[in-house]
C-alpha cells in the first residue's frame, strides 16, 4: 500500500501556525509547555490543568503480524495548525491531552528497526475531531517491512544554537533524501516530553529546516529530539538522529 501525501487542498484550508520566514525559507512555530512526559499508560499520565475545549487521544501499538505491543514509537497529532507528540511505553501505550476540540487530529506512528510508517487519516481514512472533555482511543499496529534500500536517509540533524531561554527562537534542520517512491512531506523531528512535534520544510536541495520560538513556560532541562521521515511508499528511517536542545533558565 502506497502512501498518499496530504492534499494541497486539504492543507489550504487550515491556517498556517508554522509559516515561511520571509525571505530565509524557515518555518515558524512555538515549543510549548511540556505537556506529558513518556507516559506509563493512558490512566497514569499525569495531565495537569487541561486546557479548556480540549480532549485526549489515547492508544495502543501493535506489532501488525505478531499482535505485540510495540514501545518508542513516536506518536504524532496534527499537522501544521497542530503539533503534538509523545511516545509510547513498554506496552504500547500512549496518551496525547490537550488535542483542541473541533479540529482535525489525525494520528502518525513513526517507529525506527525497519518499520512502516501509519497515518490514521490515509491508512483507516478516519477524520479525528475531538469534542471538548472527550478521550478518544485510536490503536493501531506497524507492519514491519525490513528492506533498508528502501529507507529515506537522514544525515546531519543539527538544532542551533543548541542552547537557549524561553522566549528564544531555535532552527531544526536535517539532511533528508531517497526513500522508495521518493520522500514525503512528513520531515519531522519530535520530543515527547515537551509534547511537540517541529514539521520541518525544505529550504532547497536536501537540506529541511524550521524556526520555533520556545514557549516562555518552558521548564528549564536538557530535551532530547528525534529526526525522522517518510517515504511515499511509507517507509521510515531505521536510525532516528538524535539531537539535545538545553533550556536554561529565562
Amino acid at each position: 500500500m502506497r502512501h498518499r501525501r496530504f492534499g494541497t487542498a486539504s492543507l489550504m484550508l487550515m491556517t498556517l501556525v508554522v509559516a515561511l520566514l520571509a525571505g530565509a525559507g524557515l518555518a515558524s512555530a512555538q515549543v510549548g509547555t511540556p505537556a506529558t512526559g513518556p507516559v506509563a499508560s493512558p490512566e497514569a499520565s499525569p495531565v495537569a490543568s487541561p486546557a479548556a475545549n480540549t480532549g485526549t487521544i489515547t492508544g495502543r501499538v501493535t506489532d501488525d503480524a505478531t499482535g505485540a505491543p510495540l514501545a518508542d514509537v513516536y506518536v504524532t497529532v496534527g499537522w501544521e495548525t497542530l503539533m503534538l507528540a509523545t511516545i509510547t511505553d513498554a506496552d504500547g501505550r500512549y496518551a496525547v491531552p490537550n488535542v483542541p476540540a473541533g479540529e482535525s487530529a489525525p494520528v502518525l506512528g513513526f517507529h525506527d528497526d525497519g518499520y512502516r510508517y501509519h497515518n490514521s487519516a490515509f491508512d483507516d481514512k478516519i477524520d479525528i475531531v475531538l469534542e471538548p472533555g472527550q478521550t478518544y482511543r485510536f490503536d493501531f499496529s506497524l507492519m514491519r517491512l525490513d528492506d533498508p534500500a528502501g529507507e529515506p536517509q537522514l544525515t546531519d540533524a543539527a538544532i542551533g544554537p543548541d542552547q537557549a531561554t524561553p522566549g528564544e527562537q531555535v532552527t531544526f534542520e536535517v539532511t533528508a533524501k531517497g526513500g522508495e517512491g521518493g520522500l514525503s512531506p512528513e520531515v519531522i523531528a519530535a520530543n515527547p516530553q515537551l509534547g511537540q512535534m517541529v514539521l520541518m520544510e525544505s529550504v532547497g536541495g536536501d537540506r529541511y529546516r524550521a524556526t520555533v520560538t520556545i514557549s516562555p513556560e518552558t521548564p528549564p532541562g536538557d530535551y532530547p529530539f528525534a529526526f525522522f521521515a517518510a517515504s511515499n511508499a511509507c517507509y521510515v528511517n531505521s536510525v532516528f538522529p538524535m539531537v539535545t536542545l538545553h533550556i536554561g533558565q529565562a
